[in-house]
């Protein structure tokens, strides 16, 4: 009985024994969702390992248990292990304390976990509780952690598998009798070799602690070979699991079990808090993060990288079998390569046979476009590749025509002779006949043949020529068409000769040559234009290009320079080439990017990208244009051979484009024109005709008219036809280009039609003596009107007129027939020249002045005017005299005086001022009285300044006053002086009238006083009702004050005695008993001030005046060290005024004692008095007073909650 008490006290107290924390506590945290290691390709773009993010993996998955507290629809009744001896029990009921618990999310305020049923419902030893969780899919797990809300069990287990078909194999087991149990020894770790081995430890068996312990189980934990698990297939697949299982075994008891008492056995039950799986999607090191599939199902996938496939990545896509599939290391990422099938395969499989050869295992199938080989890489036996898609096409060689049916690998047959053609199917250019022995040279020319390939008619043998040629072996040149040439595209060069020929051949002594600008030391006279502007052409000379920018949307054009112009026939047929780059992309090409102009406006244009050129780009590109009229060559509009030429023949403008995006830049580089020169040395340019010319024409080219013809029309170039020249039978030979005659016989005109200059007569009569002398000065001109035989001068002398230039003209004045030269009028420019008889016509007197001018050379101004008659300009001349007439003095006449001719003043009236006497002098007023202005004479001091308004005369007055001159104050207004008036204020109550005299005071009413009769008279008070007698009490105050009154008079008096002259009395003693009138002195004015009355404020402004005097005596008293030697001489004297006022003082202090005592007994009763009185008023004033309380009360509180 005494063993089972014991027992019984052992395991009471076992709890209290536990009650400090396991270690292990400490592991539980929260598992951070950290982002993965690292990408799958490096910042190269190179593969590397790759892992998903570390993870909770078991974080709000349903945990499948096979026991739960209340599952049967019961509640469980359970009762916790505290370190009390009394127990806490309490009931499960479903729902309470679910599976879902095991994985959510907890916090310490408020934690939740799964239970199951207690030990009286046989939840222990053999019986098992399986907690079972599916991952989804395979995970790397790395710690596996439980945290146990009741005692850890005795013993449990985990337990995993690799997929939902294998078995469940022992992860880790944890027991104190391992060895009986699970028939393991206790452990921690393995030895190396066995590193996957499956541990068994006691280590967190023990029943302590009663709550929240926790244990943490680590994959790696205690296996040697754990720092080589990359190198380590059997630990990689050792911690892969896609379930995890965890197998409760037996309870941890105090021992109090075995008794069978309910109350006990309640207290023992399985119940975890959370349980997390710290682990990474097993993807193999080929991706690096797990997704939900997208089958619809909660399972996850890897996103798989390195070419990869699977749900864990773990093997190749289809098409990527040319190397094994492999697990990433971090030295080798094993990325899955392509099968290299050449594009004709997509299917393939990995041939270790070729992978142990070659290196690459990918072996393709099933190959397209009549293909074989392990990588599609050839074609099928007679077949060939076709370079351009590298299709394998069948070689069909004619049967006739070849020698073998196998083609080469260009897929070009044996062909017999004189046989050509992929396929050996037709005769070879040159030749004709096709038959089983070959075909028979046609013997065609290479110079004129098209192409300059020799090439006929398979049939006839007929050649075919080019363009410009013709004859059956293409050997002549068409008419009008010259030098039959093997690198002219078209065989011959049409006969130009500017259309007056159409016979030439080549001419002598012209060699090939290039007209260049390559800006090596500039920009070579090469300009810019945009819509006729011209505009800055830069060049760099680093990279020696010349560079254009265009100020918004217009084109800008590069403008070759002369060399390049004028006559460019020799570049027809010929190329022209150039280097250009731009400074943007995206160009917009248009139809007039590169224009020739001609000498009548007429334009040959041509896009950039025209004859198989590219558009520009920001790199420098050459371009290449052919100077022909053929379509081919795409010059807009088309024109014929001899337009083309026209152009090319008079060249004034090439422009190449150099911008093409908006505001866009340019650069050109390396321009050349080829063209022929004679004598130049070189290649000899045969394409230069020389023509064969008809009559009237010479030259060249028939350029020019032979002697004796000229151009029809004139200077019409030398296109125009050569005409006889006409010269009326006065000349012989005219002008080529324009048809003028050169005249003789005193005639001229284009035909010798008119008399030379000088001369008058008939020239078209065709003699030598048509044209006579005219009878004019200087041998001018004259005609001949009518049937007049006399001539009339056309042209007399300046200033001269008449049939024979005998008189002056108008405007001027002379006599020509004394010998006295006509002049012009000298009127200093002040006429109308478009006037009639400005002037006198022989003695020159101006007779029309302008201007407002006069004078015998309007020289002067008008009287009313002024200013300079001579001046050139406008605005210097005479102009109006502006004098305003009130101002301005007058003439005898009356009249408004003139202003001076030189000034434009004007002569004022008095104290008139202006140039156009139009304003009074300062301080004056009234000028349209006619008299001159009247002063202002504002007042000093009660105006501004002495000026006035110009109309009225009124000053400007300082405020309060008023009066044209600002010499009164305004009504209810004081104080005239420099700060204006003051006003009177006079009190509405105490006032009789509301206007003070002149120093402020207001008239008061009957016992009113002050200046704004704003207070009672001493003694008085109420002044609503006339300033009543105050009580009689004050009779007897008043009298004390008056007394008091007298004799502060009187020491007033004794200090301004002091004061005008000062005995100052360098001694200690003296200073002494200043001080101590002082101090009795203010003594006087507090006691003054307790015995006076608060309504009596009269009293207490002469007691200030008091403490005013009591200061002024301490100024006193600090000045005695500066006169002491004055001080000396009126000791005696101060002395005697020193016991004058302490007698005064003293009489003051009896005076001011009586006056309290007064008060202390009489004036006790009125006080008294008083007092009732103002209780009777405070209690009819009390209930006002308690609301107002009341609302104080409230406006706090609203403060408060404000």
């Amino acid at each position: 009985m005494m063993g089972r008490r014991l027992l019984l006290l052992a395991i009471t107290c076992l709890p209290l024994c536990l009650a400090e924390p396991d270690p292990s506590e400490e592991l539980y945290h929260r598992i951070p969702h950290n982002r993965g290691d690292v990408k799958c390709y490096d910042e190269s773009g190179r593969p590397q390992r790759c892992i998903p993010p570390f993870e909770n993996a078991a974080f709000n998955l349903e945990i499948e248990a096979t026991n739960t507290c209340g599952q049967d629809g019961k509640p469980t009744e359970f009762c916790k292990q505290t370190r009390v001896q009394e127990k806490s029990c309490d009931s499960c009921r479903w729902g309470d304390h679910p599976a879902i618990y095991l994985t959510d999310q907890d916090n310490n305020e408020n934690a939740t976990w799964w239970q199951s049923e207690t030990m009286l419902e046989n939840v222990d030893y053999p019986n098992q509780v399986n907690l079972t969780l599916h991952l989804g899919k395979t995970f790397d797990i790395t710690y596996v952690r439980v945290l146990f809300e009741t005692p850890r069990p005795e013993s449990w287990g985990i337990y995993k598998r690799k997929n939902d078909k294998s078995d469940w194999e022992p992860y880790q087991y944890y027991s104190a009798s391992c060895r009986d149990l699970y028939g393991l020894p206790d452990s921690k770790e393995t030895v190396r070799g066995d590193d996957t081995r499956v541990l068994c430890t006691s280590e967190y068996s023990d029943i302590s602690p009663l709550t929240k312990g926790t244990v943490a189980f680590s994959t790696l934990e205690g296996r040697p070979s754990a720092f080589q698990f990359d190198t380590n297939p059997a630990l990689q697949e050792w911690v892969q699991a896609t379930d995890l299982r965890i197998t409760l075994d037996r309870l941890n008891t105090f021992g109090d079990d075995v008794f069978g008492d309910p109350a006990v056995l309640k207290s023992y039950y399985y119940a975890i808090t959370d349980i997390a799986v710290g682990a990474r999607c097993a993807c193999n090191g080929h991706a690096g993060v797990c997704v939900s599939s997208s089958d619809g199902s909660t399972r996850r996938v890897c996103r798989c990288e390195h070419n990869t496939a699977g749900p864990d990545c773990n093997e190749c896509l289809p098409f990527y079998n040319d190397a094994p599939w492999g697990r990433a290391t971090h030295t080798d990422a094993h990325e899955c390569k392509a099968c290299n099938c050449n594009g004709y395969s997509d299917r393939c499989y990995f041939d270790k046979d070729l992978y142990a050869r070659t290196g690459h295992g990918g072996h393709c199938i099933d190959c397209k476009a009549n293909r074989a080989g392990a990588n599609c890489e050839k074609c099928k036996e007679n077949y060939y590749e076709r370079p351009e898609d590298n299709f394998c096409i069948a070689c069909n060689c004619n049967e006739i025509g070849s020698r073998s049916l196998q083609c080469n690998s260009a897929g070009k047959c044996q062909c017999k002779p004189g046989i050509t053609g992929d396929k050996c199917d037709r005769c070879s250019p040159n030749f004709y006949n096709f038959d089983s022995i070959g075909c028979t040279s046609c013997d065609c020319s290479p110079k004129g043949s098209l192409g300059n390939e020799p090439s006929c008619d398979p049939q006839t043998g007929t050649c075919s020529c080019k363009e410009n040629v013709e004859g059956k072996r293409c050997r002549e040149c068409r008419p009008g068409f010259f030098n039959l040439a093997l690198e002219n595209e078209f065989g011959c060069t049409p006969c130009f000769c500017y259309g007056h020929s159409a016979i030439c051949r080549p001419a002598n002594g012209y060699s090939k040559t290039v007209i260049e600008s390559m800006f090596v030391r500039g920009n070579e006279r090469w300009s810019a234009n945009v819509v006729g502007t011209t505009l800055p052409l830069h060049y760099d000379a680093v990279t020696q290009t010349v560079q254009v920018s265009a100020p918004d949307r217009d084109n800008v054009y590069f403008v070759a320079p002369d060399r390049f112009l004028v006559d460019q026939r020799a570049s027809y047929n010929q190329h022209l080439y150039f280097t250009l780059r731009i400074g943007e992309t995206d160009p917009a090409a248009t139809a007039r990017d590169v224009i020739l102009e001609g000498g009548n406006g007429e334009q040959i244009t041509q896009p950039i990208f025209g004859q198989q050129n590219r558009l520009p780009t920001v790199t420098p590109q050459t371009y290449k244009f052919r100077l022909h009229e053929h379509p081919n060559y795409g010059w807009q509009p088309r024109l014929s051979a001899r337009d083309f030429i026209s152009i090319l023949s008079n060249l004034t403008s090439i422009k190449i484009r150099g911008t093409y995006t908006h505001q866009g830049r340019g650069f050109l580089d390396d321009v050349r024109l080829e063209t022929a020169l004679r004598g130049a040395a070189g290649q000899s340019a045969d394409w230069v005709e020389h023509c064969q010319c008809p009559h009237g024409y010479v030259g060249q080219f028939c350029e020019s008219c032979a002697p004796g013809f000229h151009h029809e029309p004139p200077n019409g170039g030398p296109f125009a036809l050569c005409v006889p020249c006409n010269c009326n039978g006065h000349a012989d030979i005219c002008e080529a280009e324009t048809g003028a005659c050169i005249c003789q016989h005193n005639t001229a005109g284009s035909n010798c039609e008119l008399c030379a200059r000088g001369f008058y007569g008939h020239p078209l009569k065709g003699t030598p003596y048509d044209c006579q002398a005219c009878p004019c000065p200087d041998n001018g001109p004259c005609i001949l009107l009518g049937n007049n035989p006399d001539p009339i001068c056309s042209e007399c002398p300046s200033g001269r007129t008449g049939a024979r230039c005998e008189t002056c003209s108008d405007g001027y004045f002379g006599n020509p027939d004394r010998g006295i030269a006509c002049r012009p009028c000298e009127c200093n420019g002040n006429i109308d020249l478009n006037a009639v008889r400005n002037c006198n016509h022989e003695t020159g007197e101006c007779l029309k002045c302008v201007n407002h001018t006069a004078g015998f050379h309007c020289e002067d101004c008008l009287a009313g005017y002024w200013g300079d008659a001579l001046s050139d300009r406008r605005e210097d001349g005479c102009k109006l005299c502006q004098c305003f007439a009130p101002g301005t003095m007058e003439t005898e006449t009356g009249a408004v005086a003139p202003c001076n001719q030189l000034t434009g003043y004007c002569a004022c009236k008095p104290h008139v001022i202006g140039k156009n006497c139009d304003k009074c002098e300062d301080a004056y007023y009234q000028i349209l009285s006619g008299d001159g202005c009247t002063a202002c004479n504002c007042d000093p001091e009660g105006s501004y300044n002495r000026t006035c308004d110009a109309n009225s005369g009124q000053c400007q007055c300082r405020p309060g006053i008023t009066g044209q001159r600002c010499d009164a104050c305004l009504p209810y207004q004081y104080g005239f002086g420099r700060d204006g008036c003051k006003l009177c204020d006079c009190d509405h109550i105490g006032s009789q009238d509301l206007q003070c005299d002149a120093s402020g005071q207001c008239p008061c009413l009957t016992n009113v006083e002050g200046r704004r009769c704003d207070r009672c008279k001493e003694n008085k008070h109420n002044r609503q009702y006339g300033c009543v007698d105050c009580p009689p009490c004050y009779n007897l105050v008043q009298d004390a004050v008056n007394s008091h009154r007298r004799r502060l008079a009187d020491l007033e008096n004794t200090l301004k005695k002091i004061n005008s002259s000062p005995t100052v009395i360098k001694d200690s003693d003296f200073e002494r008993e200043l001080q101590n009138v002082e101090d009795r002195v203010r003594n006087l004015l507090q006691t003054t001030k307790a015995g006076s009355g608060s309504e009596n404020k009269t009293l207490v402004e002469q007691i200030e005046e008091l403490r005013d005097l009591l200061n002024q005596i301490d100024r006193i008293s600090q000045g005695v060290d500066v006169t002491a030697t004055e001080a000396k001489r009126t000791t005696s004297e101060g002395l005697t005024s020193i016991d004058e006022a302490e007698n005064v003082l003293d009489k003051i202090h009896e005076q001011l004692t009586e006056a309290e005592d007064f008060l202390a007994t009489e004036g006790t009763s009125a006080l008294a008095e008083a007092k009732k009185r103002a209780e009777q008023v405070g209690q009819q004033n009390q209930q006002m007073t308690n609301i107002a309380q009341e609302a104080r009360v409230l406006a706090d509180l609203n403060t408060n909650e404000a």
